[in-house]
């Protein structure tokens, strides 16, 4: 009985310490972020995240949404902020403020169904028919700045079929920090362009509400970065990387 008095007397009085650089704005110990889906690249992102928040003495919590409510969510203040995006869709959300640090660096590849394809298919009559993994939005405008028409699917296992079968000309796929559907998987039956069609950087974003927040989270990335950290996150989440995740 005793132990269990000095437990509990420990465990509350443990609870009371202050939080060691701990963000101090009131609004909670917990920051709330929405994520699109549950794949390497969000893996890695959320574990960049959790642990420069926790360095700030705060947790993170994330709640899966498809892309436009996550963003929606984050913008209205219903969440704290959204896990990462490309900055031409952020700005279409005034309360979004950027986390002025990078948090991963992307590009865009195409997968051409003739696998002796060099370069993009010459437009026909008909627009190319591109398939697209659904709430990646940096793909789905790609695809529609080519004057392509997107074929929406909810995996990349879809989007393989779709290009075995013949039902599109091609598709696009992300490459984040190496991690790729195309890392995985059998792609070999087709031609995979060699050069991005284009390159992104992803950051972090935060409510306006979070304004001073994003200052400090911006500078501990930065030091993470430096300390070698973001590197040792890069390299685990490549080695759990599988064929299925996306």
């Amino acid at each position: 009985m005793y132990f269990k008095f000095l437990f509990i007397s420990l465990a509350l009085a443990i609870s009371c310490l202050p939080l060691t650089n701990a963000y101090a704005d009131n609004q909670g110990s917990t920051i709330h972020i929405a994520v699109i889906d549950d794949i390497p690249s969000t893996t890695m992102a959320v574990r960049l995240l959790e642990a420069a928040y926790a360095r700030l003495g705060l947790s993170m919590q994330t709640l899966v949404s498809p892309s436009r409510r996550a963003l929606l969510m984050a913008d209205t203040g219903q969440l704290d902020g959204d896990l990462f995006r490309i900055e031409a869709v952020a700005s279409d959300y005034p309360n979004l403020l950027k986390v002025n640090y990078p948090l991963l660096e992307g590009g865009l590849y195409a997968v051409i169904r003739n696998p002796h394809a060099q370069k993009l298919p010459e437009p026909s009559d008909k627009p190319l028919k591109v398939a697209v993994r659904r709430g990646v939005i940096i793909a789905e405008k790609t695809a529609e700045a080519l004057g392509m028409e997107p074929v929406h699917t909810e995996s990349y296992e879809q989007i393989r079929t779709l290009l075995e079968w013949g039902r599109v000309d091609l598709a696009l796929a992300s490459d984040i920090e190496g991690l790729s559907p195309l890392a995985t998987g059998d792609w070999s039956q087709f031609s995979v362009l060699p050069e991005p069609i284009t390159r992104f950087t992803l950051h972090h974003y935060l409510n306006r509400t979070h304004a001073s927040l994003a200052e400090k989270l911006a500078d501990e990335l930065a030091e993470m970065d430096k300390e070698g950290l973001k590197a040792r996150l890069r390299k685990l989440t490549l080695s759990e990387q599988k064929d299925g995740e996306w």
